[in-house]
């Protein structure tokens, strides 16, 4: 043994051989190479105890109307906001067969799904990897690379392809999931602020614990591939590895460990509280923290020109809320139509009611466009949010005044030489 120890470069875990594809243990184990870009971008090697091609001949078929919800029917979304209700579980679902499509993109989706019952079956996704987080709940991501435990508002990110099940714990259960089809989720950053903001990667959680199952029996695996679902029949446990080597790796990221941009003077803007982006996609994470003192601290009304904005509220009273939502829902704001604070929180703006922090958590993607809408997301649709801003036309301070435009015009004159205080008050001397 040597005296010290050594980073080695590239993570491993268990027993993998010196060097990939080569050297003698490969005689008796079964390498697998899970690859991106044909093989030329991120890659990693499991090492298995049996062939990961043993399935039983004549045990595979294709399951027509496996995940319905999933598949529910997309059509062009505009012209109105919505809010969906907390989504119903499917009877008896489990993660993947109780879940239910929301909008989607041609590269990115959300999804929603509120299980119920345990995966009987080893699911794998061969179009997308999958971003979840979880809004209630807690239990075991299994995989290939070994177990990785959740709770209640942690991100899970799946890659695409790689074999894995839900183990539920007790209590419900409720998820959002997005799906990336033409890339995985890479951190954001901003070249002005570094690495470690508004998180670092060394908060990822990844798996280091194999629980290598040496075990025979029928393990089904169930594939999807854009809405064609299939499924195998393996004679040994899938989880089968003695080692893995490599950068392409499911983990864990909690939402605490994120660490927002906050500034006084300033509003920071949507954009400025990203945490993934994806091909056609912002993830952003709005969480506790302090409340602007000199910038506004409530949305400036906004037309998002190029994308939809989903906003999935997670815990506390959002800031441009005004008590119309509530945890678990989830908004919709289409491409191009104007939103922002709704009255009440403009009003507490206007009257100074500064509370000092925010006490929120929100999960926001915003989609490129063109984005559509499912059948599935409508029929949860609150027929009366557009009525959520309605008090723009019967609040005094808001609605038309004859005298609007001369009192605007004065107040323009008496403040146009009013600026941010940053210098010490001059102080008198006397001579």
């Amino acid at each position: 043994m040597e005296k010290y120890e050594y980073f080695s470069g590239t993570p491993e875990i268990g027993i993998v051989p010196r060097a990939a594809h080569a050297g003698p243990l490969l005689r008796h184990v079964f390498e697998q190479e899970h690859g991106r870009g044909g093989f030329a971008g991120k890659v990693s090697h499991t090492y298995h105890l049996y062939p990961p091609t043993n399935w039983l001949p004549g045990e595979g078929r294709h399951l027509p109307q496996w995940a319905p919800g999933w598949e529910s029917p997309l059509r062009p979304i505009g012209g109105l906001h919505h809010v969906l209700g907390v989504a119903p579980a499917e009877p008896a679902g489990d993660v993947y067969r109780g879940m239910g499509r929301l909008v989607a993109n041609a590269t990115a989706a959300m999804n929603v799904t509120v299980p119920r019952a345990p995966m009987d079956y080893f699911f794998e996704h061969h179009g997308a990897t999958m971003v979840f987080f979880v809004h209630e709940g807690r239990g075991t991501l299994e995989t290939t690379f070994g177990p990785i435990e959740y709770r209640k508002g942690d991100f899970l990110i799946v890659p695409k392809g790689v074999t894995h099940r839900f183990e539920l714990g007790p209590g419900p259960h409720y998820y959002w999931m997005y799906e990336s089809f033409a890339g995985d989720p890479e951190k954001s950053e901003a070249p002005t602020t570094g690495q470690f903001i508004t998180h670092s990667r060394s908060d990822y959680r990844f798996p280091r614990s194999l629980d290598t199952r040496n075990e025979s029996g029928r393990f089904e695996i169930v594939s999807k591939v854009d809405a064609t679902y299939a499924r195998r029949v393996h004679p040994t446990h899938p989880f089968d590895v003695i080692g893995w080597r490599g950068e392409y790796l499911p983990y864990k990221f909690a939402v605490e460990d994120v660490r927002p941009l906050v500034a006084d003077r300033s509003h920071v803007p949507p954009s400025g509280h990203t945490i993934f982006k994806l091909p056609g996609c912002y993830l952003c994470v709005f969480t506790v923290r302090s409340v602007e003192k000199e910038g506004m601290w409530v949305p400036f009304f906004h037309k998002n020109l190029d994308y939809l904005e989903t906003l999935g509220y997670h815990f506390g009273d959002f800031f441009s809320g005004g008590g119309g939502v509530g945890a678990g829902m989830v908004s919709l704001h289409p491409v191009g139509l104007p939103h922002g604070p709704k009255p009440r929180s403009l009003q507490a703006f206007m009257d100074g009611a500064n509370a000092g922090v925010h006490q929120e958590v929100g999960i926001m993607a915003d989609f490129a466009n063109p984005t559509q809408v499912s059948e599935l997301a409508l029929g949860l649709s609150r027929p009366d949010y557009m009525g959520a801003w309605a008090g723009y036309t019967t609040d005094p301070r808001f609605t038309y005044a004859p005298g609007r435009l001369a009192e605007v015009r004065a107040l323009g004159e008496r403040l146009a030489d009013a600026r941010d205080t940053l210098r010490p008050p001059e102080v008198e001397t006397r001579a």
